[in-house]
């Protein structure tokens, strides 16, 4: 009796030996299928952040589009309907004057001079 309790025992050692393997190898297989998983997704990351800056940039070139189309539409709708806007664009731009008025042209900033003309000088 005394042999079949320690075949039992030695039994009993070598599964739990097979046992501990057994679930170290599945460990290392779901370990593994998760780095590749990673590895096989990381392009479909980089696509994924390249169309949202692309969405981004497209959503303000579409902004800026739309404000430059309402400031034409009311330009439009000045010029159809308004005649003292059209009196006013018209003398601007053929440097007209009333008698008695005087006008005055700014000129737009010039823009920085590069430091190589600035030295040619």
């Amino acid at each position: 009796m005394n042999e079949t309790s320690y075949g039992e025992y030695d039994r009993r050692r070598n599964e739990s030996g097979f046992h501990f393997l057994n679930r170290l190898l599945i460990a290392v297989i779901i370990l593994a299928l998760c780095i590749g998983g990673i590895i096989a997704s990381t392009p479909l990351v980089k696509q994924y952040r390249e169309q949202n800056e692309t969405l981004d940039r497209l959503q303000k070139e579409l902004t800026r589009q739309k404000a430059i189309n309402t400031r034409h539409t009311r330009e439009e709708q000045l010029l159809k309907n308004d005649p003292a806007y059209v009196e006013t664009i018209a003398r601007d731009r053929l440097s007209v004057m009333k008698p008695g008025e005087t006008i005055i042209h700014l000129d737009p900033p010039r823009a920085a001079a590069s430091p190589a003309a600035a030295s040619k000088n």
